[in-house]
């Protein structure tokens, strides 16, 4: 889980999508929340420096979130056989929440895809033969194909058991 998480290249499941939005923004408010407080202590000392170390932080934060958050999006995408350039639907109201619950809910393709291998590691459905012929023995039947066969340890016929 989370391998490569800022590229965009192959396919996660729906609870590492979910599980990476959840730490997105957590550590993304924590980290937004030092760069504004920082912000604030620089303008109430007085110090320029401050208030552009705060900024500096927020953004850096930002770009690196929208970063993560585009890629485990398209990597999601990937998983049901899409193209990752369908995460730009995210910019459109409304549809952008149709799509985050798609990705949420939607299941991957069972095997490989041309994006990659199955993270779950299942194998497409193959065909199964339409019938198949099954002999039930009851008891001890013989079939009539065969013949009785006695073991070579028992009496011959007309010999006595020692």
């Amino acid at each position: 889980m989370f391998k490569a998480p800022f590229s965009f290249n192959g396919r996660i499941r729906r609870i590492e999508y979910f599980l990476s939005a959840v730490i997105s923004s957590i550590f993304g408010g924590i980290a937004m929340a030092l760069g504004v407080g920082t912000m604030f202590l620089g303008v109430a000392s007085n110090s320029a420096s401050g208030f552009g170390f705060g900024v500096l932080i927020g953004i850096i934060v930002l770009i690196a979130d929208i970063w993560f958050g585009l890629a485990q999006g398209v990597k999601r995408l990937h998983d049901v056989d899409k193209s990752g350039w369908l995460i730009l639907l995210g910019l459109i109201p409304l549809v952008n929440i149709v799509l985050g619950l798609y990705m949420l809910f939607a299941d991957g393709t069972v095997g490989p895809n041309s994006y990659g291998p199955d993270p779950k590691n299942r194998m497409p459905y193959q065909q199964q033969p339409s019938s198949i012929n099954v002999t039930v023995n009851v008891g001890n039947e013989k079939p009539a194909d065969q013949a009785p066969q006695t073991p070579s340890s028992a009496p011959a016929e007309g010999e006595e058991a020692k």
